[in-house]
């Protein structure tokens, strides 16, 4: 082939490595050049009216035939494909456990005095054929310049992230092989073990830490509830573990605020004594509360931090407060007051009319049970309510007043139609959408007895929200049995007629249980009790955070049409339990505010946020908890054989501090590792070699110039 001989007497000539493509027929490059040639030999000799001298004459032939050529081959589009060699040299990844574990059971002057300067000088050493990186690793995967970086200060440990990491960062690199250097405990992420034996490379793994059983107590695990409510007593389990500690004593204490609120003596029959703590606590106070407990430590102790922990229980101030006011003494009180009072968020009062004498803005909901009436009208409680907001649930039933009744501001007018009741099923509507009942709930509505009703007209308002209808006999009306409506904030509930105790008694008797009803009651007490959030600035953030998680605020501002609006500024001040001010400006979003303010240390803190929009200065106002990380504590004795079998399954060894000779040797001697080479392919049109023009710019000026000094033009 033609194209291919020119090619190579090219590629030899300038020792490139690299051949020409052309989109056509290689003969169309003699085409170019013959091209150049006829333009040559027209121009100089078909034509010629200058006497040139005859190799004159020549070498301006061979110039314009280059030109000419050269030009009409770059038309043809032809493409330079390169073959280009790299050589990646193998990287050696040494990562370290930077986490507090192996300075809880060991001598930290060793780490920082002879193991830390030998890993600085390892790493030197294998720079020689290697290229080499450190790395640690604990709450996250970070590089270290050097070994003197290293503090050992970390309170978690994830080992599993390190071969994600390395994966993220060298991917299709030549990775020789990765040591990592640790005491093989981790609390946090998947299992090592089977994340590394399903790399490419070889895991060698440094054995640190103290492998045997030494003198501890740990505070292994505090189960509690999460929430309580003021007022409550919640249960608390404590799990403790004494190794290497037959026959010694301790104490168990758990206090709040340095008050001593239980302790018990303890006393350790084997090496390996576990123990469970069973406790009540009273929850005295609202608010994030936190409790601290702690183990007396006992004498040789390998670590005493392990033997404190610190937990939190959110103490409710919110129960809301539900009146149940009776005309009169009737076994729907009864059953009301029993479902109510089984639920924790509830603090339920019953009351006879005719008693009643309390201010009735003191409770969130009032159940008026067959009120008004005509022995007791309630007008200046009604009146009271009306004014103050506060929800309403009517049961009505033959001693209601309904004249008295219709005249509320309601907007339900019942119309009777005789004195006499009538018996009315209930059947769910389901266009109903305030709440929902939950499923066992759902199933049973339908298949509850009767409720006695008043046989009269049902005047509902177009808002009204009804929950069940009225079904007399196989007929469903469109008649409410229960409903709900909302006029000016103010939540009003409809019950139709009395005999809800028999729901109760029938829901228990289908399934041997209350919690159908109490399901059903308990939504429609929720949501009349809830109170709408009219704050104009609300801050939300977490009221419990861990020491290495930042603290993180969200703000709302209304103004007084309760339109989302952050032009003004948001300012947030936090102030320690020691009294310590750090003030921020939050930042805007699209239309609220967020502030990320970082960690904080393990503590108490309050803050308060200040707005002012329209002359109003607007404030909230809150807590939020640190505790403290101490996961490195839980387990004090290494785990070598985790890391002999890493080793192992990758086909590399553990070795220990003293042996880094041994490790370097390994490592130098496999065939596995070495350099790797790879080709890759560069394509690269002709056209853009700007050479090829001044050449072509040099021949044409040449040629010009010649002419011009032999007298011609």
């Amino acid at each position: 082939m033609v194209k291919a001989a020119i090619v190579e007497l090219l590629s030899a000539a300038l020792k490139l490595n690299f051949s020409i493509l052309l989109p056509y027929p290689s003969w169309f490059i003699f085409l170019c050049f013959l091209a150049g040639l006829g333009y040559s030999m027209a121009l100089y000799y078909r034509n010629a009216r200058d006497n040139f001298p005859w190799p004159l004459l020549f070498l301006l032939s061979a110039f314009r035939f280059l030109a000419v050529g050269i030009t009409a081959f770059l038309l043809l589009a032809p493409l330079v494909e390169k073959r280009l060699t790299h050589v990646d040299d193998p990287l050696l990844l040494f990562v370290q456990d930077n986490s507090r574990s192996l300075l809880l059971a060991a001598d930290t002057g060793f780490y920082h005095q002879e193991y830390l300067p030998a890993l600085e000088s390892f790493l030197q050493q294998m720079e020689e054929e290697h290229s080499s990186r450190l790395y640690t690793f604990g709450e996250g995967f970070r590089e270290a310049g050097r070994a003197g970086e290293i503090d050992f200060q970390e309170r978690m440990t994830n080992m599993s992230q390190v071969f994600d990491e390395i994966d993220a960062r060298y991917s299709n690199r030549n990775i020789g092989a990765v040591v990592l250097a640790g005491d093989g405990l981790f609390n946090r992420g998947l299992h090592p073990l089977y994340v590394a034996s399903a790399k490419p490379y070889p895991v060698y793994t440094m054995a640190l830490g103290e492998p045997l059983p030494r003198r501890d107590l740990v505070l292994r695990r505090i189960r509690h509830n999460r929430i309580t409510y003021l007022g409550n007593e919640f249960p608390v389990e404590i799990d403790i573990e004494a190794v290497q500690s037959d026959g010694l004593d301790s104490r168990l204490t758990v206090s709040k605020d340095g008050e001593v609120l239980f302790s018990e003596s303890l006393s350790f029959v084997s090496d390996r004594h576990t123990e469970t703590i069973g406790l009540q606590l009273e929850a005295t106070e609202a608010g994030m509360q936190r409790f601290h407990a702690a183990l007396e430590p006992v004498s040789g102790e390998v670590s005493t931090e392990n033997n404190n922990k610190d937990f939190f229980i959110e103490v409710i101030d919110g129960r809301q407060e539900v009146l149940i006011l009776a005309n009169s003494p009737h076994p729907d009180v009864g059953a009301i007051g029993q479902s109510l009072g089984n639920n924790d968020s509830y603090h339920v009062t019953k009351v006879l009319a005719k008693e009643f004498d309390q201010d009735p803005s003191a409770y969130d909901l009032i159940i008026m049970h067959q009120l008004p009436s005509q022995n007791h009208p309630m007008r200046e409680l009604l009146e009271n309510l009306e004014q103050s907001g506060t929800s309403v649930l009517y049961i009505i039933g033959s001693q209601t007043d309904l004249p008295a009744f219709n005249s509320l501001a309601h907007g339900l007018t019942i119309e009777a139609r005789s004195e006499e009741l009538a018996e009315a099923l209930g059947s769910y509507h389901s266009g109903f959408a305030l709440f929902s009942l939950p499923e066992r709930t759902g199933r049973l509505v339908e298949m509850l007895p009767p409720l006695y009703v008043p046989f009269a007209n049902y005047l509902t308002p177009s808002d009204a929200h009804i929950l069940l209808k009225q079904q007399i006999g196989q007929v469903l009306t469109a008649q409410p049995l229960i409903l709900f409506t909302a006029r000016e904030g103010r939540k009003t509930g409809l019950i139709a007629g009395e005999g809800i105790w028999r729901w109760r008694l029938h829901a228990y008797m289908r399934e041997n249980s209350h919690l159908a009803f109490d399901g059903l009651l308990s939504r429609m007490v929720q949501y009349l009790a809830l109170k709408e959030d009219r704050r104009h600035l609300r801050v939300e953030t977490q009221t419990l955070i861990h020491e290495n998680e930042g603290a993180v605020f969200e703000a709302e501002l209304y103004n007084a049409s309760y339109q989302l609006v952050n032009e003004p500024g948001v300012q947030l001040s936090i102030t320690s339990q020691e009294g310590h001010l750090m003030e921020y400006e939050m930042g805007r979003t699209a239309n609220a505010y967020r502030l990320s303010a970082g960690p904080f240390p393990p503590g108490s803190y309050s803050y308060e946020a200040t707005a002012s929009l329209g002359g109003e200065v607007h404030t909230a106002r809150g807590l939020f908890n640190v505790s403290s990380l101490d996961l490195e504590g839980l387990r004090t004795r290494a785990d070598h054989s985790l890391l002999y079998q890493m080793a192992a399954n990758t086909g590399a060894i553990m070795v220990y501090p003293e042996q880094w000779d041994l490790l370097a040797r390994h490592i130098n001697e496999r065939d596995d590792i070495g350099p790797k080479i790879y080709f890759t392919k560069e394509f690269v049109e002709v056209i853009h070699f700007r050479l090829l023009f001044f050449v072509i710019l040099l021949l044409l000026g040449l040629e010009w110039f010649l002419r011009k000094r032999n007298g011609s033009y």
